[in-house]
């Protein structure tokens, strides 16, 4: 059994990744990180030297377009508090089947606060070009997110698994958005034990090896 560090990030919901902690895993440092913990991890893996990198809807850099979007949230923040921050993310994190569940809209919500998202925003905002920290590790890559994720559509994974130096594999999820761990569990820790074990080198259903 190797070591899973999880890098969750500020906006993931309450159980954050607690899902992945336990799954089983080759000998060595793996980390497992949802959108800007991405950052975090890539650090980690630089400066310990990880066997393996998770990294689902990763953000690695910041351009006009999530500007944009940073923008409205920030918006939603400033005029109604949370809720308005909420509101525009629902939009924007959620894919078809998750934006009308009250029950995983709530879930997530729960788990915001002023500080939270402030410090978010603020993070994101302050991105550069980080996809250079993929050139400082070897490790192999998963990059997993969401076909629906209107906050970074698949494009930006792309980006993440062309830039890594090692072996990389990305997949996306059907139906499912920004928040893709919560939206379709079962799926993404099905891909994720995989990877951990060393069974995810090879084709599967609806992947891309690179």
């Amino acid at each position: 059994m190797g070591e899973i560090r999880l890098f969750p990030g500020l906006l993931a919901p309450p159980a954050g990744l607690d899902a992945f902690q336990d799954l089983p895993s080759e000998e060595g440092l793996h980390l497992v990180a949802f959108a800007e913990g991405a950052l975090a991890a890539l650090r980690a893996a630089f400066q310990e030297g990880a066997r393996s990198l998770v990294l689902l809807s990763p953000i690695l850099r910041r351009d006009a377009l999530l500007s944009a979007k940073l923008a409205a949230l920030r918006l939603g923040l400033e005029t109604q508090g949370v809720e308005g921050f909420a509101q525009v993310g629902r939009a924007l994190f959620f894919g078809p089947k998750a934006v009308a569940s009250e029950e995983i809209f709530a879930a997530w919500q729960e788990g915001l606060s002023q500080a939270r998202v402030r410090s978010w925003l603020d993070l994101v905002q302050g991105l550069a070009d980080e996809r250079r920290w993929l050139r400082g590790t070897e490790a192999r890559v998963l990059v997993v997110q969401g076909a629906w994720d209107a906050f970074t559509p698949p494009f930006y994974g792309k980006e993440v698994a062309d830039f890594a130096k090692g072996e990389a594999l990305r997949f996306s999820v059907e139906e499912a958005g920004h928040l893709v761990p919560w939206e379709a569990p079962e799926e993404v820790l099905d891909l994720v034990a995989d990877f951990l074990s060393g069974e995810a080198f090879r084709p599967l259903p609806g992947g891309l090896a690179l």
